[in-house]
């Protein structure tokens, strides 16, 4: 591809300004460093068309250059003062008492450089001031750094990125220098090299290379394109950037494509991506495998609302368009008879689920979602068991006739720590639960018959069989009650008892001899005296 520069031109020469910078001949000499018309008898040129003599303060003529810098400011000043009413040659020749074909070739030049813009009405034209950016600005603050080169591969132009990204010195001057003379890094590969030669000999070249330099290991782009001058000269446009930055976010970016690759393939739980009307885009391993599914193509044409009995719940978590955790029930019966899905489950399925959307980079409401989900039919089946168990094991505990006491085992057995009791115990013993719970039981009930009731508890702990224990009171009184136990160990390792309050047998066993001895007493009294005869 060739390129051919604006209409400014490609310069046939070089020239350099006040300040010693380069400033392309044919376009950039009227202006300075910061767009301000130079004077120019601070300039030199090697272009023998543009009217220079080639020495300062000479062009083709005797008029010394200081007058022509006079004259270019002052027809500039009057554009700019009668902006934006375009003038014609001859109202500015007029205004500026000036000869008309002068300053016809003023307006040329001006023009050239890019002070003044000319439009045509009918056969007249009209200037004004120029309000693009110059073409020598906006190629000095380009960030890639570019050189240009004549057919001969000398230097006509660099830009101030150039100048840094090689390291030149700025008062070096290397317009009009050969490029392969100049020993430039970067530039002097040889592969770099070839690729140029290839260009001047109008051969097949790479429009662009990659180049890692060994003392910075700094990644560039060099890009390459043949230009040509206004005047059909043939030239080359080289530019480099440093991409160094953006190769290692690329790598970056790459590891973490894979590793979030990684985790999708291998992660245990499903997850599926979806987009906003439920179509399922994407799905792991994991969820075929949950699904009961061979491969992706048995769900691409299903949907994620089949997939939940309750269609609403999702819709909800899009339209909130957060991060939520959730539950989702499946079907899979009907999953088969009514979306022709072929899972190999059958029943009632549990999921426990993350939901997600999926963000835009330029923000606005989410299209995608994904949810991150696992099996929980097994946990939730058990689950829901346990607590059918523990709801008839806690009625049983707490409606039966008789006391039941769990213990906690501590110090090996010699203190026991009430873990729970039920509403019968809290009768027999007349405490409150609350009061007893967490308690040790040698502490609250002092009088339990010891070393009896321990080291019976002791033997049921290490031997795990149980025992019964003869009746006996916690408290010492007429009036405390006489209770019997079975202990045994239970799994946990704790200690449970039955109690029963056998108070009232006790007393009748106490009372029988009592009432059999008045009751002998109140027969002897009833019996009639002897009657005794004499002989």
């Amino acid at each position: 591809m060739q390129v051919t520069l604006p209409s400014i031109g490609l310069p046939e020469g070089h020239a350099r300004d006040e300040t010693g910078a380069p400033v392309p001949a044919g376009w950039g000499f009227l202006r300075g460093p910061k767009g301000k018309i130079t004077d120019p008898a601070k300039i030199t040129s090697t272009d023998p068309d543009r009217g220079y003599s080639g020495k300062p303060g000479g062009v083709r003529g005797t008029a010394p250059m200081s007058d022509y810098q006079d004259k270019f400011s002052k027809i500039v000043d009057l554009l700019e003062e009668r902006s934006p009413q375009g003038l014609s040659i001859s109202a500015i020749a007029r205004e500026l008492g000036m000869n008309r074909a002068s300053v016809s070739k003023y307006l040329e030049m001006l023009q050239s450089s890019g002070d003044v813009s000319m439009q045509r009405f009918g056969r007249s034209k009209l200037y004004t001031p120029a309000h693009q950016v110059p073409f020598s600005e906006l190629f000095d603050r380009l960030s890639s750094a570019i050189v240009i080169l004549d057919a001969d591969l000398r230097i006509l132009m660099v830009n101030t990125s150039f100048i840094k990204a090689l390291g030149i010195h700025r008062e070096r001057n290397i317009i009009g220098a050969p490029l392969f003379d100049l020993n430039l890094r970067i530039l002097s590969d040889p592969a770099i090299r070839r690729n140029i030669e290839r260009i001047r000999a109008a051969g097949p070249y790479l429009a662009e290379m990659q180049h890692i330099e060994d003392s910075t290991n700094h990644i560039h782009l060099i890009e390459f394109a043949p230009i040509a001058s206004r005047a059909g000269k043939p030239g080359i446009m080289i530019s480099l950037r440093d991409i160094t930055a953006w190769k290692n976010a690329e790598v970056a970016l790459k590891n973490s494509e894979k590793k979030i690759r990684t985790i999708f393939e291998t992660a245990p739980s499903g997850i599926v991506f979806f987009a906003v009307d439920g179509t399922i885009l994407n799905a792991n391993r994991a969820s075929l495998r949950i699904l009961g599914l061979k491969d992706f193509q048995e769900l691409v044409n299903g949907n994620i609302f089949d997939i939940s009995c309750y269609k609403g719940k999702i819709l909800e978590l899009i339209r909130q368009g957060k991060v939520a955790e959730t539950e989702l029930v499946c079907d899979f019966d009907l999953l088969k008879q009514e979306q022709r899905i072929p899972s190999s489950r059958s029943g009632i399925a549990y999921f426990d689920v993350v939901f997600t959307p999926i963000a835009l980079d330029g923000g606005g409401a989410p299209r995608e979602f994904a949810i991150l989900f696992w099996d929980v039919t097994t946990e939730r089946l058990t689950r829901k068991e346990l607590v059918f168990k523990e709801t008839r094991y806690r009625s049983f505990f707490e409606n039966t006739c008789n006391g039941v006491l769990i213990y906690e085992p501590v110090d090996d057995g010699n203190e026991y720590i009430f873990k729970d009791i039920n509403h019968a115990t809290e009768q027999i013993l007349r405490m409150k639960k609350e009061d007893l719970i967490g308690r040790k039981l040698f502490e609250v009930f002092p009088d339990l018959p010891d070393p009896d009731v321990r080291n019976a508890l002791i033997r049921v702990l290490k031997t795990e069989k149980p025992e019964f224990l003869l009746p006996l009171q916690y408290r010492k009184g007429k009036d405390s009650p006489w209770i019997w136990h079975y202990i045994f160990k239970l799994p946990s390792g704790e200690i449970a008892s039955f109690m029963i309050d056998v108070s009232d047998a006790i007393r009748e066993d106490a009372e029988g001899p009592l009432r059999a001895c008045g009751m002998h007493r109140q027969h002897s009294r009833d019996q009639p005296a002897p009657v005794s005869h004499a002989d």
